[in-house]
C-alpha cells in the first residue's frame, strides 16, 4: 500500500460535508470545545485500555492536552497523548463524515466478555466535531499514531471533499490537530484571532475548564506551558469533603454576585437519569430579574463536564430564574451539533427533581431561617408567585413557601398562620387586591373588617391578578376578595346603618340618574365605616389593574361600570341627601356626586377621567364650607 494517498470523503457527497462545516453548528468558537473533547475522550480510552493491556504502561499522571498557537504561522495544535488512531482507524473515522470512533469504540466495549469494570465516560456521540475545525481553518492537518504501534500518519483536508493520507516515522503515541487558521477578517473588528493566547485562554474556561486532564498553553511553541484549566469541578465531589468557602467561590464564579448565596443545593440523582446539580439561592435581586430580552434560565448545563450549554431552559422554568447552578449529565441526549439539548422526557424529569429540590430548599429556609427568608422573598417574591400561575403540579406547594402581606402589620405571613389565625366563625380567607402595597393598606374596602377584627391579606405586585386567578382556595377554604362584589359582615350597629339607609332610599335613585353614565349601579355600603364612597367590581370583572395593563400595551379594554358604595353614615352622604331634597339645588347635588365618584376612584388609586374638573369642584366645594 503506498504511503501517499489521496480519498473521497466516503459520506455521500461533498454537500454533506459543507453542511457540517457551514450549518451545523450557530458558534465558530465551539470549535475548540470539540476538539478537547475529543482529545479527552483519546486520554480516557488509553488510560482503559490500560486496565486491559499491561504491556501499554500507561503513566496517568503524565496524561494531558497541549495547545500551541504560533501567531506568526497563524497555525493553532491540540496535541494529545491518548490512545491515538491507526491508518484504518482515521479512514474508517476520520475520513467518513458522522461515524463516531467514540460511539464505536463503547459498542465494543460493551460486547467484549473481558471489560473490567465501568466504562469511560465518553463525551463525543456524533463524529461530527472534529470538522467543527473548517470553521476557522482553511486546512487541518492531523497527525496520529496508535499507542502500541510503530508508523504514525498524517491526514490532510481542506474541506473541500477530499483529503491525502501519508505515513510518517518517529511519530509520538497520541494525536495533533493542527489548524492553519483563515485570515481575519479587516470588515469585522470582533471577529477571534484564534491563534492570539488571550482568546484560547477564554475559550477553555468557558467551554472546557472541568476537563479531568490538564489543558496547558505553549505560546508560539515556546515550553514550559501555562496550564488553563481548573479541573475542579466542584459539584462532582462529595459534599462532605467541600468546605462553604469553596462552594461560595464557586458561586462568585458563577454568578458575578460577590455576595454569599443564601443557600446551596447539591446533590446527585442516580437511576433512570444519573446527574449531579448544583444550585444556588441568591441573596439579592439581580437588576435584570424582570428584563423580558434576559434569559428565563440561569442554570447551566454540563455533560460529562463538557459545557453544554448556558442558561439551558429546559431545566428551570421561568419563575426559577433567580437560581444560578449547574447540571452535569452522563446521558442526557443532544442534537447532533451538541449545542442543544433534545427535548425529551429525561430534561422533563430533570426540571420536576430542581424544582422540587428548590421548593424544599424555600421550605427549609421558611421554617428554620425566617428573617433570613422574609428578606429573600420581598426580593424574589414577586417571581416565585409567577408559579402560581404557570406551575398547575406545584401549585400547592409554592402557595405553602409564598409570603403575604396583611392588614394585621408589617410582617410577612403565610397562608397556614393566616388560617390558624382565622376566627372560628370566618369561613373564608380575605384578600384585597390593589395598585400596590401601600394603596391596598389606604383602602377604603378594609374599614369595616379591620372594625370587626378580621385579618386580610393584601396583595400589591402586577403579578397577583393573574395569582389570583389561579390560586383560588388553600386547605379547603375559599380565597375571597373584599373588593368586588357584596360583603357579608355582622354589624354591632346594623339596626343604626339599617333606618338610616330606609331614610336615604330616595338619594339612591337620584345619584343613579346623575352618574348613570359613570357606574352600573349606586348602594348603600356594609364595608365603610370612615371613608364616603367606594367603588365595587363586579365577581367577574376585568380588575383596574389589567385594564391599566391592557391600555399600555396598547389595547382597549371593555367598557365595564362598577358599583359606587355610600357609607350611610358619613357626613357627606348626609349632605348629599339634603340636597336632593332641595328641588332648586339640582347643579350642586350634581357636583357633588362627581365628587364623591372622584374621591372613590382616588382612594383606589385611579385618576377621575378628568381631573382638571375634579379638582375645580372639590374647590369649590371647600369654598362653600
Amino acid at each position: 500500500m503506498p504511503s501517499n494517498e489521496t480519498f473521497a470523503f466516503q459520506a455521500e457527497t461533498k454537500e454533506l460535508l459543507d453542511l457540517v462545516i457551514h450549518s451545523l453548528y450557530t458558534n465558530e468558537e465551539i470549535f475548540l470545545r470539540e476538539l478537547l473533547s475529543n482529545a479527552s475522550d483519546a486520554l480516557d480510552k488509553l488510560r482503559f485500555e490500560g486496565l486491559r493491556n499491561r504491556a501499554l504502561e500507561v503513566d496517568a499522571a503524565g496524561l494531558g492536552i497541549r495547545l500551541v498557537p504560533v501567531r506568526g504561522a497563524r497555525t493553532l495544535s491540540v496535541i494529545d497523548n491518548g490512545i491515538g488512531m491507526s491508518r484504518q482507524e482515521v479512514i474508517d473515522h476520520v475520513g467518513t463524515i458522522a461515524r463516531s470512533g467514540t460511539k464505536g469504540f463503547l459498542e465494543t466495549l460493551k460486547e467484549a466478555k473481558d471489560s473490567p469494570g465501568t466504562l469511560p465516560e465518553l463525551i463525543g456521540q456524533f463524529g461530527v466535531g472534529f470538522y467543527s475545525a473548517f470553521m476557522v481553518a482553511d486546512e487541518v492537518v492531523l497527525e496520529t499514531r496508535h499507542a502500541g504501534e510503530a508508523k504514525g500518519v498524517r491526514w490532510r483536508s481542506k474541506g473541500d471533499g477530499e483529503y491525502t493520507l501519508e505515513d510518517i516515522e518517529g511519530a509520538e503515541f497520541g494525536t495533533r490537530v493542527t489548524l492553519h487558521l483563515k485570515p481575519r477578517d479587516p470588515d469585522v473588528p470582533a471577529a477571534r484571532d484564534y491563534a492570539e493566547p488571550r482568546v484560547l485562554r477564554e475559550l477553555v474556561r468557558r467551554y472546557s475548564d472541568f476537563l479531568a486532564y490538564p489543558i496547558t498553553l505553549e505560546e508560539d511553541g515556546k515550553k514550559p506551558g501555562e496550564v488553563l484549566n481548573s479541573k475542579k469541578p466542584l459539584w462532582t465531589r462529595p459534599k462532605e469533603e467541600l468546605k462553604p468557602e469553596e462552594y461560595v467561590e464557586f458561586y462568585r464564579h458563577l454568578s458575578h454576585d460577590w455576595r454569599e448565596p443564601l443557600e446551596t443545593i447539591h446533590f446527585r440523582a442516580e437511576g433512570a437519569s444519573e446527574y449531579t446539580a448544583l444550585l444556588y439561592l441568591p441573596k439579592e435581586r439581580p437588576f435584570d430579574l424582570f428584563d423580558p430580552t434576559q434569559s428565563r434560565s440561569h442554570v447551566n448545563l454540563y455533560v460529562k463536564r463538557v459545557f453544554v450549554m448556558a442558561d439551558c431552559e429546559e431545566l428551570a422554568p421561568p419563575w426559577l430564574r433567580f437560581v444560578r447552578g449547574v447540571v452535569d449529565s452522563s446521558d442526557l441526549p443532544l442534537n447532533v451539533s451538541r449545542e442543544t439539548l433534545q427535548a425529551n422526557r429525561q430534561s422533563a424529569q430533570i426540571q420536576k427533581r430542581l424544582v422540587r429540590k428548590v421548593l424544599e430548599a424555600l421550605g427549609e429556609l421558611l421554617a428554620k431561617r425566617r428573617e433570613e427568608y422574609s428578606a429573600f422573598w420581598r426580593n424574589f417574591g414577586a417571581v416565585i408567585k409567577e408559579g402560581l400561575w404557570f406551575d398547575d403540579e406545584n401549585r400547592e406547594e409554592i402557595a405553602r413557601v409564598a409570603l403575604f402581606a396583611t392588614s394585621a402589620g408589617d410582617a410577612l405571613t403565610t397562608l397556614e398562620e393566616y388560617v390558624g389565625r382565622m376566627p372560628v366563625k370566618q369561613k373564608e380567607i380575605h384578600v384585597l387586591c390593589a395598585n400596590d402595597l401601600e394603596a391596598a393598606r389606604r383602602s377604603p374596602h378594609l374599614e369595616a373588617f379591620r372594625a370587626q377584627g378580621y385579618e386580610v391579606l393584601l396583595f400589591g405586585e402586577p403579578v397577583d391578578e393573574f395569582v389570583l386567578q389561579r390560586l383560588t382556595e388553600f386547605g379547603g377554604r375559599k380565597l375571597r376578595r373584599i373588593e368586588r362584589g357584596d360583603v357579608e359582615l355582622d354589624e354591632a350597629d346594623a339596626g343604626e346603618r339599617r333606618e338610616k339607609e330606609k331614610a336615604f332610599a330616595k338619594v339612591l335613585e337620584a345619584v343613579r340618574k346623575e352618574l348613570s353614565e359613570k357606574v352600573e349601579d349606586v348602594r348603600f355600603s356594609r364595608r365603610l365605616t370612615e371613608s364616603p364612597a367606594c367603588l365595587v367590581a363586579g365577581e367577574h370583572d376585568l380588575p383596574p389593574q389589567m385594564r391599566r395593563m391592557m391600555r399600555e400595551l396598547g389595547q382597549s379594554p371593555p367598557n365595564e361600570k362598577r358599583v359606587l358604595e355610600l357609607n350611610a353614615t358619613h357626613p357627606l352622604v348626609e349632605r348629599l341627601h339634603a340636597l336632593s331634597l332641595e328641588p332648586g339645588d339640582v347643579e350642586r347635588f350634581g357636583a357633588t356626586c362627581e365628587v364623591l365618584h372622584g374621591l372613590a376612584l382616588v382612594s383606589a388609586g385611579e385618576a377621575p377621567s378628568d381631573p382638571a374638573r375634579f379638582a375645580r369642584l372639590v374647590a369649590e366645594a371647600l369654598a362653600r364650607g
